[in-house]
């Protein structure tokens, strides 16, 4: 079908225009939801912080690393978390029936640094899961503060005490900067970010990512590991969605307080762990289970809508410029607050392929929710 619509004499009423007009509508109400999440979602994650590494509390501190044969990691990430510029903490590493040389490294390193504990695991018939593994430190810990991170994780010096400014509430939120994975999953793992963080900012919390967060030892004994769980599911996901509410949570972006993740991760990789995370929203409590909902579908709707009016209002110039407009308005934005939250989480060399990321997501997330559907052909590992 082909929409002439006549330069000189433009019937606003016109029936053959009634098309155009309800595109149009769908395309502003999907620009001014894009530009909701931007401005108020987004954007705070930019917002430089006030705090400092040298207005830490001084709480001691348990850090938790769940392993499973990660010995080449642990000989080069475990000094960095053992000598921590910190007054009082202790190391606990639960080694989950590693079959290389974990335990010979931790044992090497348990002579040096005192504070470090050892909790080995020995499956007979049946296999830990990760709910069962991260139980055993958080049981194990003497502190009531404990920090969570991932063994693939290099933190700085400063890390603890960083970390350790939001300790007036239960739940601190950090960021986790992939450094070593391709550009798009980089991106991906910075986009994520941006809505957990955000909405945490907004003092609206669903989840954290389980790398680099910190929570207080009672909330586990409240609320404990959802007991529905399963290999999919994403343990730390679903336990801070039922721990984390707008009064207990608090976002710590020091540049100190970021870590870099070592985690090679290739498309199917990350994949795999995006497919984990849709199965761990079942989980979730109801109200937060669609927290990126809306701003998908209503990417997805822009991008639609925007090409349609284009082809159909080609003919007329000034409506042409005006939904132009309306693409470049929505395009600086964007590039706007990228630009401001990469440099707040320390992003490098991003900017292009976010830009990229934001029409390619809507595909991938399709893509990756119909492999879900027809779940045979995962292998989740």
């Amino acid at each position: 079908m082909y929409y002439i619509i006549e330069t000189e004499n433009f019937d606003f009423w016109d029936t053959q225009n009634i098309v155009l007009w309800a595109v149009l509508a769908v395309m502003i109400v999907s620009f001014l939801t894009q530009l909701y999440y931007y401005l108020f979602i987004f954007r705070k994650v930019g917002v430089r912080q006030r705090k400092t590494p040298t207005e830490h509390t001084g709480e001691p501190v348990s850090v938790i690393i769940c392993i499973k044969d990660e010995g080449l990691n642990l000989s080069k990430i475990l000094p960095l978390v053992l000598e921590q510029n910190y007054p009082e903490y202790e190391v606990i590493v639960v080694n989950d029936n590693s079959s290389d040389d974990s335990e010979e490294v931790l044992k090497l390193a348990q002579n040096r640094y005192p504070h470090l504990q050892i909790r080995n695991l020995v499956a007979n018939n049946s296999v830990h899961g990760k709910s069962v593994v991260l139980g055993v430190g958080i049981k194990a810990a003497k502190y009531n503060r404990i920090v969570i991170t991932d063994v693939t994780c290099r933190p700085s010096a400063e890390w603890l005490k960083s970390v350790s400014t939001g300790f007036d509430s239960e739940v601190v939120m950090c960021y986790t900067r992939y450094c070593v994975a391709g550009r798009f999953v980089r991106v991906a793992n910075y986009y994520e970010s941006l809505f957990r963080l955000g909405y945490a900012l907004n003092r609206r919390p669903y989840t954290a990512s389980g790398e680099n967060e910190s929570f207080r030892k009672e909330l586990f004994f409240e609320k404990g590991f959802n007991p529905l769980l399963r290999k999919p599911e994403k343990v730390e996901q679903v336990f801070f969605n039922s721990v984390m509410n707008r009064k207990n949570t608090a976002v710590v972006l020091l540049p100190e307080a970021i870590v870099d993740s070592e985690k090679i991760l290739s498309f199917g990789d990350w994949r795999l762990e995006c497919s984990g995370e849709l199965f761990t929203k079942r989980l979730f409590r109801r109200g937060t289970r669609h927290a990126k909902l809306p701003e998908i579908i209503s990417r997805t709707l822009f991008y639609m809508s925007f090409v349609a009016a284009i082809i159909m209002a080609v003919n007329v110039m000034w409506l042409w410029i005006s939904i132009t407009g309306v693409f470049l308005l929505r395009l600086i934005t964007q590039i706007l607050i990228f630009i401001s939250t990469q440099k707040a989480l320390g992003e490098k060399k991003l900017a292009l392929h976010t830009i990229l990321w934001d029409f390619y997501s809507v595909f991938a997330y399709l893509y990756i929710a119909l492999l879900i559907r027809h779940r045979k052909t995962i292998k989740y590992q």
